[in-house]
């Protein structure tokens, strides 16, 4: 948390107020796994739809490799509860099953471009774009600690690219706040740092979190490695200001 204490890109952030975030127009969300939509940018998703904005969610990995020694909780029994969990979480910020879709690639290897599978993850993203026609995309942070979250930037910027049609993107940062060194840090060459002030979606944020037992909770038991969202991780999460990175273009 120090580095991002120190960072003065997200102390001088600009405010994205309620009229700019209308100029957002439809708006994708990508999220690597279950959780990361709430994690990362649950209060904006939740303000976008009090303001009347369309708001499509879509999840890249199955998220299978929570739990993965479960024998409570078995791949596909898995799968399918966190998925029931993010329906949950999006029903809370205001977004409703039609408009949620499930990639189902496999957790924890998400292509990069040098994977010979990588063109068919761009190909499905692009089926997304397709059907969505966002105005905004909202992504994960390109140099987010974690390699399924660069990953899935790496997809979506190769997806963007290939329409040909420019669309507008602001990152949110996930695992900057946890795991990061120096160089994941954005710098004022990267782009813009909006601030948006989510005090009036905060504890509608705190409760899609919550929605994710198996990501929040003992809920899962019989795996002494499985990932559970500490107190403390969560913690950073628990404020009224969400943050993005807007490239430049």
């Amino acid at each position: 948390m120090a580095l991002i204490q120190e960072n003065s890109l997200f102390t001088n952030a600009s405010q994205l107020s309620p009229d700019q975030q209308r100029l957002l127009g439809k708006t994708l969300i990508v999220a690597p796994h279950q959780d990361d939509e709430s994690l990362g940018c649950g209060g904006t998703i939740y303000l976008l739809n009090q303001l009347k904005i369309p708001v499509h969610v879509v999840f890249v990995s199955d998220g299978s490799m929570s739990h993965p020694n479960s024998k409570k909780y078995p791949t596909d029994k898995l799968i399918s509860l966190r998925e029931k969990e993010s329906i949950e979480a999006l029903r809370i910020l205001g977004v409703s099953p039609e408009h949620i879709t499930f990639l189902q690639l496999k957790d924890g290897q998400l292509p990069t471009p040098q994977a010979f599978n990588f063109d068919l993850a761009v190909h499905a993203m692009g089926g997304v774009l397709y059907k969505c026609k966002p105005e905004t995309i909202i992504l994960p942070w390109q140099r987010d600690p974690h390699p399924d979250h660069r990953a899935t930037w790496q997809i979506v910027d190769r997806a963007i690219m290939n329409t040909g049609t420019p669309i507008r993107r602001l990152e949110y940062f996930v695992w900057l706040w946890e795991r990061a060194s120096q160089d994941d840090l954005p710098t004022a060459d990267d782009g813009k740092i909006w601030e948006v002030d989510i005090e009036k979606g905060r504890e509608c944020k705190k409760k899609a979190i919550r929605a994710y037992l198996s990501q929040t909770t003992s809920l899962i038991d019989d795996d002494p490695e499985g990932f559970i969202l500490s107190a403390e991780v969560q913690a950073h999460f628990d404020t009224n200001v969400e943050f993005f990175l807007e490239m430049k273009s």
